[in-house]
């Protein structure tokens, strides 16, 4: 048979295998990588420095992440991120609320965390009352834009006897100014382990109350499993005695902040985020557990954090060298073996 020379023959065999070479390319892409590790749906991570949170939650077999900050994407795109609004007192509010508002109608579906840690001093620094009305000037907004918007109230920095008193004082206040129980889709809750003094390292006193001193832990009681498993034990009492037993919680910062020199060594810690990781899959309780999910205390949490420039001792990643550090490491083996 006499070959054809025909130009057009020519190009139709050209763009042939050039789509050919394009879903071959895609297929790649597609195909799964042999470094990634399944997402674990309960298992998270805080971001606070600018890199690709979706390459490393495949790395580290996250589901889900935040950054303290409202963004554009999806509550079904991977990795799931949680949106959070920041407060200051005197009702400042970042963003701005028609931000919040666009954000919520394009981007259906989100949860909306409020705040962080509104009982410190150092981060949002909010009276128990400022937080209620605050709290109330965002579910409003929010629900109205999106009502399938999911509302978490801001974590306290950890589950002890006074920050239970500042939220106390938030029920109370809500209920007497709004003639309602606040409402909330999600609980959260950081889980340090920090000294609560006036005037002193740790968390200080939360901002309207007049104690002195609360719990006035050591360094040595940072790292402690049974502290933190003993607060968040105190805080799921405290919702099941507040009628929110049926609520989800998630701890959405927890992990070690203090540095080498105080004997937070990279092993010290990798054991201790298998202790509390394990801990927390395991922790259940028919008497105040999460009904839902079978009666588990905590539904979602987050290590603090991936890479954080003022906290790095915790660090999942070493933003240098552009791998996982000794703690990361940990954190995905515990995800694989899920």
């Amino acid at each position: 048979m006499k070959r054809s020379n025909s130009p057009t023959i020519k190009a139709k065999a050209v763009g042939l295998f050039g789509i050919l070479a394009v879903l071959i390319w895609i297929l790649a892409q597609s195909a799964p990588n042999p470094n990634w590790v399944k997402p674990y749906p309960r298992a998270g991570f805080g971001l606070s420095t600018s890199t690709d949170a979706e390459n490393w939650a495949h790395q580290l077999g996250a589901d889900w992440y935040l950054d303290w900050s409202v963004g554009s994407r999806y509550p079904v795109q991977f990795p799931e991120f949680w949106q959070m609004v920041r407060l200051s007192p005197n009702f400042v509010i970042k963003p701005d609320p028609e931000k919040i508002r666009s954000l919520a109608r394009g981007y259906p579906g989100s949860v909306w965390i409020i705040g962080n840690e509104p009982d410190n001093i150092w981060q949002d620094n909010l009276t128990p009352e400022e937080y209620a009305h605050t709290y109330h000037q965002l579910y409003t907004l929010i629900k109205a834009a999106d009502p399938s918007a999911k509302i978490a109230v801001g974590g306290v920095s950890q589950g002890t006897p006074l920050r239970l008193e500042y939220l106390n004082r938030v029920l109370k206040e809500y209920q007497s100014a709004f003639n309602q129980k606040l409402p909330v889709d999600w609980w959260t809750l950081h889980g340090y382990v920090l000294r609560e003094e006036r005037g002193s390292w740790g968390v200080d006193i939360p901002p309207g109350l007049s104690e002195n001193q609360g719990k006035l832990y050591e360094v040595s009681d940072h790292g402690s499993l049974v502290l933190f498993e003993e607060q968040i034990k105190a805080f799921r009492s405290w919702m099941k005695v507040h009628g929110y037993q049926s609520v989800p919680l998630a701890l959405t910062e927890f992990g070690i902040l203090m540095p080498a020199a105080y004997g937070y060594s990279p092993e010290m810690i990798s054991q201790y985020l298998k202790d509390t990781f394990s801990w927390l899959d395991t922790a259940v309780d028919t008497g105040t557990g999460y009904p839902a999910d079978q009666f588990h205390l905590v539904q979602r949490w987050a290590w603090f954090s991936l890479a954080d420039k003022t906290f790095p001792t915790s660090d999942l990643l070493d933003v240098k060298t552009g791998r996982l550090t000794q703690i990361g490491q940990a954190y995905r083996s515990y995800t694989r073996n899920k």
